[in-house]
């Protein structure tokens, strides 16, 4: 769905500049998932969470071929944003209790792999079946993909394997709601980690945003959308991996800090370039610096938490992915209220270069 998405939103809303004030709207749902989260997955099992989310994700994507309104799709996409949190946070748990701590960084480089094979494949498949067929079969293929996911999973031989996960998660006896709160900002790492995290959300709206919008600006397709999102992938699945090595045996604040650097220069030079070709260039090379941070934003967390406290407080790290959510497309909408592309793009590598800056201070 990503590059029809945008597109689609904006047919509704009737303003490129009003798609990024939708997209932070929706982000609210994602912190409803992330402050109920310690209730479902000290209640319930994390493979029936996961499977149970799939299923109310892949009906809900469907369901775009009959939205005509606004009211329609503001419904319909808050709860899938809310479905969609809980199978990241799903996945993310489940990859967490997979690894040993010392193999952190590489067993997180390892599933971004594939997460990023997805989101290579998906948007190229997306960008051409649009062209020919419209943005209906988009949203039934985007669906029946999460259901395939499904198949997999229920496949049981995962509880076979690690029966635990069929199991409720045994977690520090903390109180919700506040007390969450206040043991996870007793760590400063912890906070840091958070900050990261919407830092690099934050590039992630801003990559699924503005590259739909600033193609089709510039008198291309969807198709063409597509095949530059999906090609900003390519470093992702050939430098995930090695930099979660990497952060294992060296540490992670020379990526992440490289990562935001690479981004802010990558960005500042899209706004001065005059060719396309060149924009679609340096918004790959600009998804290196993401490669660099990916990995690790999650390991940043694990590696400041207690094993018992992890169900409790991932739900209020992973409400980083919402405030990210929140905080990327009102700058983006904001801006393009006031400015072009070319101001867009200042303001956002201003933004990464002092990321950058700051992340030097991060403590391993």
């Amino acid at each position: 769905m990503l590059p029809i998405f945008p597109g689609f939103i904006e047919s509704i809303v009737k303003h490129e500049a009003y798609v990024g004030y939708f997209y932070s709207a929706m982000s609210v749902s994602m912190v409803f998932a992330g402050l109920t989260s310690a209730y479902f997955f000290r209640k319930y099992p994390r493979i029936k969470v996961l499977v149970v989310s799939l299923i109310v994700n892949a009906l809900l994507m469907m369901s775009f071929v009959f939205v005509n309104n606004f009211y329609q799709l503001f419904a319909i996409d808050f709860l899938r944003v809310f479905a969609s949190l809980y199978v990241m946070m799903s996945m993310a748990l489940m990859v967490h209790a997979f690894a040993k701590a010392k193999d952190l960084g590489k067993t997180e480089g390892f599933y971004f792999l594939f997460n990023n094979i997805g989101y290579f494949v998906g948007p190229l498949v997306g960008g051409i079946v649009a062209k020919y067929g419209g943005v209906e079969p988009v949203f039934v293929l985007s669906g029946l993909s999460l259901l395939i996911a499904l198949s997999y999973i229920i496949h049981q031989h995962l509880i076979k394997e690690h029966p635990s996960l069929a199991l409720p998660h045994k977690t520090k006896n903390v109180g919700v709601g506040l007390d969450n709160i206040k043991l996870f900002l007793q760590s400063k790492n912890r906070i840091g980690a958070y900050l990261v995290s919407i830092a690099l959300i934050s590039w992630m709206s801003f990559k699924q945003i503005v590259i739909p919008l600033f193609v089709l600006a510039m008198g291309f397709g969807a198709d063409t959308a597509g095949l530059v999102l999906s090609l900003t992938i390519v470093p992702c699945i050939l430098f995930e991996m090695p930099i979660g090595k990497y952060a294992d045996e060296k540490g992670f604040r020379i990526p992440i800090a490289l990562g935001f650097l690479i981004i802010a220069f990558s960005v500042l030079a899209i706004s001065i370039s005059p060719y396309f070709l060149l924009d679609a260039a340096l918004f790959i090379i600009a998804n290196i610096g993401a490669a660099f941070i990916e990995p690790l934003h999650d390991v940043y967390f694990f590696k400041n938490v207690k094993k018992d406290e992890e169900d409790v407080l991932f739900g209020l790290f992973a409400t980083a992915d919402p405030v990210g959510r929140f905080i990327g497309p009102a700058i983006i909408s904001t801006s393009l209220i006031f400015f072009p592309f070319q101001g867009l793009f200042i303001v956002f590598a201003c933004i990464y270069a002092f990321a950058g800056i700051l992340s030097f201070l991060i403590k391993e």
